[in-house]
């Protein structure tokens, strides 16, 4: 940490950049003091913005830069592991987008390199922050539904002339395997979803199986929609999870952001509660519902606004930075939740219901 609060680069300037630098901006001991992006003209536009100082088109100048005290990478998902290893051996610390890597072994690597530098790294998840989302965790925390049994998570997806306009050579790597690491849905989209099947349970997810229909969009580029997931978490008690994805792209899906909409349903042994938004706004009712002892209790006070999550993530990962305390996810809960998108798309290559401990093991070996 510099004398004057923490110096943030930030490492890839697309659509997402547009919530992720809120924290920073907001935070008063925060201070985004460079970026860095192969495009030049973007780089530029994006330093303006922010009020950057320092524009840089390669990261290895920036990670020289003694005024960054750490780096939050956004760029494609195959440029994730070898840019976070170089940042982490810089001595930055390191807030690495969703999905981490494309690999167990690639995720790893990253781990290894934050355990031999001492560099603090976390994989940025921000539905977990998400108001609703938790305000629905301490709901079950407060024991609010009993038990907590069940999670069951819907995705519709939109039109895409709708919602936030999108550079086509973003949609481009999302929709190639080999850039994205699997489908743009079920592996990039799908990796929040995975996270909340954990973030309300006490157990973890050992269990899965899926079904996954991909179309074919041109050469090299594939959408996987609709998929319907289903897993079993460990332990005595049954409990068992699934998430569903309509690919409705002829429906438009009120939205500021990606044309998404997301819905979940916990359901325990005295009660359920729903969330009822996070990226889409398909119905006017409250973002928080809770049902229990014939009793529906709506809560209307909670932001909803999608860039909340970022805003609430990014300050996180500063004040973590500034009291020396870890902060969500770290690399090991991230590998966790990396192994059950792997198993989804071995299931459903396969045909198959996947043991978590496969993809755990395998990784070892």
């Amino acid at each position: 940490m510099t004398s004057h609060g923490i110096g943030i680069g930030i490492v890839g300037c697309g659509r997402i950049a547009d919530l992720q630098c809120q924290g920073y901006l907001a935070h008063p001991e925060a201070e985004i003091r460079a970026v860095c992006d192969v495009d030049a003209a973007l780089a530029c536009r994006r330093a303006e913005e922010w009020k950057a100082e320092r524009i840089y088109t390669d990261l290895d100048a920036m990670l020289r830069d003694p005024e960054i005290d750490a780096v939050d990478i956004l760029t494609p998902h195959h440029l994730h592991a070898s840019q976070a290893v170089a940042a982490l051996e810089a001595g930055k610390a390191v807030s690495l987008q969703k999905p981490p890597t494309l690999s167990l072994a690639e995720l790893d690597s990253v781990i290894e390199a934050a355990r031999r530098t001492r560099s603090r790294l976390r994989v940025f998840e921000n539905f977990m922050y998400y108001p609703p989302h938790q305000k629905a965790r301490a709901l079950i925390d407060e024991g609010a539904i009993g038990m907590p049994l069940s999670v069951r998570i819907k995705t519709a997806a939109g039109r895409l002339t709708d919602g936030w306009a999108v550079q086509p050579s973003s949609m481009a790597w999302r929709t190639d395997p080999r850039t994205c690491g699997g489908g743009p849905t079920t592996f990039d989209h799908g990796y929040h979803c995975y996270n909340m099947a954990r973030f309300f349970m006490p157990e973890e997810i050992e269990r899965v199986h899926a079904f996954i229909h991909w179309m074919k969009l041109g050469d090299g580029a594939s959408y996987d929609g609709p998929a319907l997931v289903s897993w079993k978490y460990a332990g005595s008690v049954p409990r068992y999870g699934s998430w569903e994805v309509i690919a409705s792209v002829g429906m438009r899906v009120r939205s500021r952001y990606y044309v998404s909409d997301d819905r979940l349903e916990i359901h325990g042994t005295e009660g359920i509660v729903w969330v009822n938004r996070c990226t889409g706004q398909l119905l006017d009712e409250p973002s928080v519902v809770l049902y229990r002892d014939g009793e529906t209790r709506a809560f209307h006070d909670l932001e909803t606004d999608w860039a909340a999550s970022f805003r609430l993530g990014t300050a996180d990962f500063v004040d973590a930075l500034l009291k020396g305390r870890e902060v969500p996810q770290d690399g090991e809960s991230a590998r966790r939740t990396l192994a059950i998108a792997l198993a989804v798309g071995r299931s459903a290559a396969e045909g198959r219901e996947v043991a978590l401990s496969e993809i755990l093991e395998a990784a070892k070996a």
